[in-house]
C-alpha cells in the first residue's frame, strides 16, 4: 500500500498514468531546429483529449479483442502556423492514438487509424513515467527517421512531451506543454 500511495504523490496526485491522464488539456507545441533553435512553426491553442475507449459488443466475427479497461483515446487537433511558409494562414490538423496501460506507469501507443487497413492500430511507441513522473525516453524509428520522446509531469496540471527528431533530412526538436484544462462544456 505505501507504494501506491508513494506513486499516487508522484504521477501529478492519480496513482496511475492513465487516470492522471484522462480528461482535456489544452497545449502549446514549438518546433525548433535542433542546430541552431530557429523557428519552424507553432500551434497555440490547440485541445488534446485522452477518454475511455467505448466498448463495444463482441460478436463472433470480431476477433479484435481489446481490453477497454485499460486504454485511452487521445485526440488531438489546432491550428499549425510554419514559420517558413509565405502565408500565415493557419493549418488545420489532428491526430489519434490509442494508449493501451501496461501498468501503473507505462503505455504502449498506437495509431488510430480506423479508416486505414495498414496503419490501424500500428504500434508507434512506448510512454513511460517513473514513479517520480520523469519521462524514460522512448524511441520510435520511421523510415531513416528517428523520433525520441520525453514525457515530464511537472503538476497534477501541467506535463510536458519533447520529441527529438534526427535523419537525413531532419533535425528538429517538438516541445509540447499540456495544462488541463477544467472548463466546463
Amino acid at each position: 500500500m505505501a507504494a501506491l500511495r508513494g506513486a499516487s504523490r508522484r504521477i501529478g496526485g492519480h496513482p496511475s498514468l492513465q487516470t492522471y491522464l484522462q480528461g482535456k488539456w489544452a497545449f502549446n507545441r514549438k518546433m525548433t531546429h535542433t542546430d541552431n533553435g530557429t523557428s519552424l512553426g507553432s500551434v497555440d491553442q490547440a485541445t488534446a483529449i485522452f477518454a475511455p475507449v467505448a466498448v463495444k459488443e463482441k460478436d463472433d466475427k470480431d476477433d479484435e479483442d481489446t481490453n477497454s479497461q485499460n486504454q485511452l483515446l487521445y485526440r488531438e487537433e489546432g491550428n499549425v502556423i510554419f514559420a517558413q511558409s509565405t502565408s500565415s494562414t493557419p493549418l488545420p490538423f489532428y491526430r489519434e492514438y490509442l494508449y493501451s496501460f501496461k501498468s501503473t506507469t507505462t503505455a504502449d501507443v498506437s495509431f488510430w487509424r480506423p479508416g486505414n487497413v495498414e496503419e490501424h492500430l500500428k504500434f508507434f511507441h512506448t510512454l513511460q513515467v517513473s514513479e517520480e513522473g520523469i519521462g524514460a525516453t522512448s524511441e520510435h524509428l520511421c523510415i531513416d527517421d528517428l523520433y525520441v520522446a520525453t514525457i515530464n509531469v511537472a503538476s497534477d496540471c501541467m506535463f510536458i512531451a519533447t520529441w527529438v527528431v534526427e535523419g537525413p533530412n531532419k533535425q528538429y526538436t517538438i516541445t509540447t506543454e499540456f495544462t488541463r484544462d477544467e472548463r466546463k462544456e
